[in-house]
């Protein structure tokens, strides 16, 4: 098995004997007072202990990682995650710790997913141990322009296989938890998902309230995700900072009695609020968004118990260092960036925008303070929001201040219900309030979600263009702040250059002619880009799937600007043989969609053969000039390995999309 190789390009060695020399340099800096040359050389020392420290918890770069190993028969691994119910099968991380080389067994590590088919098995739980035979297949690389990486997404989480178990190859050999914290946060995890099952009967209410209380999103549909994406309050279902910070005021104001009683109040309250954070991360799964939220809020806890004036930014900056020695990759994490940027532009802008009015009355007052929060948060993140995710929900002022009104119900009343739900009239009291705190939240969020323009799609965002964004924002704060003219010039110069920019591109984008052979998962597919419109080509089942467009499409139309959208089905564009001519540029393209047995005749720059259309190269193409033979996945996988023979030994040009991903021709 190979992977991509993610090792420094030298020996670690070589970096502790250059950490030493510049641990030399820095004493010497102290007694010569030359502060320049220290400071370079203790931040050039943070900098190579952290690629040190990233290199040491990548694990690939460990000798016994079966990747690094012969090639094995079979395999034991353990269940380290909770089970994720897909459509079809149930998906769970697993530690590899031994595999079956020549009929030895050898110790291992390395994580794999495992697939289960929901079928032919029961539902996989957190420390069952199985054998398994045959080995994890790498994850593959992105297979078309602009698709989302997978693979490195994986990689980024130590995860470098997969494997797809359909009832033959696998055997449950016992149950051995590796942490019992763990094994004890996944049962508590079920226990809530039955009670909120039991309870709340309507499905959207449901499926919200597993999400926002203990972070399980195997039940959300499409429509439910695309409205809460599209109104900005896509944070609201899974578990993450917000829910945390929720808790840690709730807290604050529940338990400040404790603060003025005896001596140690603050101590005391300090570490009940602190243990109770705690205990509700390892009660939702110990999710890296949750930690990250709760380390956080515990060094802001921790500052009054040593009477120490806190600075909250040197409070997030050693949150985010502890987290990051914990998982270097954290860094590259969308959530990690966008939750520290988020609390970043709270802490900075809020107090100033909340000055600008002060509402009497209490409803304004607190619909006015969640705006700002609102506005405050997504201002610091939607440049960042926009280059990931490529559209931004116009109305999220409207949508976030009930969202987090809501949510303050929410949480707290399903964190209650969970303690109490076995005493019958006080349980059913606080499901009547969660249910209908649910169904307004909901209400709101498609309400928000309905209204004309209120998710503007489509974008496409280079880094640069993203970092002058963010210069454009603050030089504008700072203007708005301090009232220097200075900070205005500089902002309408790099706006300047942005709108030379966008032209420049919208120029290129408008001109542009493409053709694309998309790799589908056994399926065919063609896009023709002509300026900002793009058709693409294929039968009906692909043109009517959503995810399909989102997966291999979406992000290929952003990057060229696409604004028109056509489809075509395949089937009306093919004759009675199942053959369709395309003329793209002066370039003529063939494309055979079902059993072929004749002689081609004349010539095509291109071929594309789907569906198995031909099995022998010869005689089909003894007669017939191309260019290139294009084999999409809607062949059968041995058909396409004795096709690349075939075109070996007949001197012919063939490429299999499933090997060299998606083939382009740019005009």
């Amino acid at each position: 098995m190979q992977s991509e190789d993610t090792t420094l390009p030298f020996s670690p060695t070589n970096i502790y004997y250059l950490i030493g020399g510049l641990l030399i340099v820095f004493i010497a800096s102290v007694f010569t007072q030359k502060p320049i040359l220290r400071g370079t050389t203790l931040m050039l020392i943070v900098f190579l202990a952290g690629w040190l420290l990233t290199y040491q918890k990548t694990a690939i770069n460990q000798s016994s990682h079966y990747t690094n190993l012969p090639q094995f028969t079979h395999y034991q691994a353990v269940i380290i995650s909770n089970a994720e119910t897909k459509p079809k099968t149930y998906k769970v991380e697993a530690e590899i710790n031994a595999i079956k080389v020549d009929g030895k067994w050898q110790n291992s590590t390395g994580k794999t997913l495992l697939y289960f088919n929901r079928q032919e098995s029961e539902k996989p739980q957190y420390g069952d141990v199985f054998l398994i035979k045959d080995m994890p297949r790498e994850v593959e690389a992105p297979k078309n322009p602009e698709e989302f990486d997978y693979r490195r997404f994986m990689q980024y989480r130590g995860i470098y296989a997969h494997h797809f178990l359909w009832g033959q190859e696998y055997i449950k050999i016992g149950h051995e938890a590796p942490s019992k914290i763990l094994e004890f946060s996944y049962k508590a995890n079920q226990y809530a998902d039955s009670v909120f099952k039991a309870r709340i009967q309507t499905p959207n209410e449901y499926r919200v309230a597993s999400a926002m209380v203990v972070g399980l999103r195997d039940d959300i549909d499409n429509d439910l995700l695309d409205a809460y994406s599209a109104s900005g309050a896509i944070h609201v279902l899974s578990v993450s900072g917000m829910h945390v910070g929720i808790l840690f005021l709730l807290l604050g104001w529940m338990l400040d009695w404790i603060k003025k009683r005896g001596r140690y109040g603050k101590q005391i309250f300090a570490a009940v609020v602190i243990l109770l954070l705690w205990g509700y991360a390892v009660f939702t799964g110990l999710s890296s968004t949750v930690l990250r939220a709760t380390v956080m809020f515990s060094i802001i806890q921790l500052a009054p118990v040593f009477n120490r004036q806190q600075n909250i930014y040197n409070t997030l900056a050693i949150s985010a260092l502890l987290l990051l020695c914990w998982n270097p990759y954290w860094l590259v994490d969308v959530g990690f960036q966008l939750s520290y940027l988020a609390i970043i532009g709270i802490v900075f802008l809020y107090p100033y925008l909340n000055q600008l009015a002060t509402p009497n009355n209490l409803i304004f007052r607190s619909l006015w303070e969640g705006t700002c929060v609102c506005f405050s948060a997504q201002l610091f993140t939607f440049p960042l929001s926009v280059y990931y995710f490529h559209q931004f929900p116009t109305f999220f002022l409207i949508a976030n201040p009930f969202v987090a009104f809501f949510s303050f119900a929410v949480l707290p009343a399903g964190l209650l219900l969970l303690m109490i739900a076995p005493i019958p009239v006080l349980s059913d009291i606080i499901t009547f309030i969660l249910k209908y705190s649910l169904v307004w939240l909901n209400k709101s969020v498609f309400f928000v979600e309905k209204l004309p323009f209120g998710t503007l799609k489509g974008f496409s965002m280079s880094i640069p263009e993203m970092l002058f964004l963010y210069a454009t924002i603050l030089l504008f704060i700072l203007f708005f702040l301090r009232s220097e003219i200075k900070y205005l010039r500089v902002s309408l110069l790099i706006m300047s250059i942005l709108f030379c920019l966008n032209i420049t591109e919208d120029y290129f984008q408008s001109n542009q002619k493409a053709l694309t052979f998309h790799f589908i998962p056994k399926k065919s597919g063609i896009s023709i880009i002509d300026g900002k419109s793009a058709t693409f080509i294929a039968d009906t089942t692909l043109l009517n799937s959503k995810k399909i467009y989102d997966f291999h499409l979406k992000n290929y139309y952003d990057k060229h600007g696409v604004v028109n959208q056509n489809e075509l089905v395949l089937n009306q564009y093919a004759n009675k043989q199942g053959v369709t001519f395309l003329d793209f540029e002066g370039k003529r393209i063939l494309w055979l969609q079902q059993k072929f047995n004749g002689n081609l005749q004349g010539n095509a720059d291109y071929v594309l053969l789907s569906n198995n259309a031909v099995r022998e190269l010869s005689p089909a193409f003894s007669k017939f000039q191309t260019g290139l033979i294009i084999v999409d996945d809607s062949n059968k996988r041995y058909v396409v390995e004795n096709l690349k023979h075939q075109a070996d030994s007949l001197h012919l040009n063939l490429i299999s999309l499933y090997d060299t991903g998606a083939f382009s021709i740019n005009e």
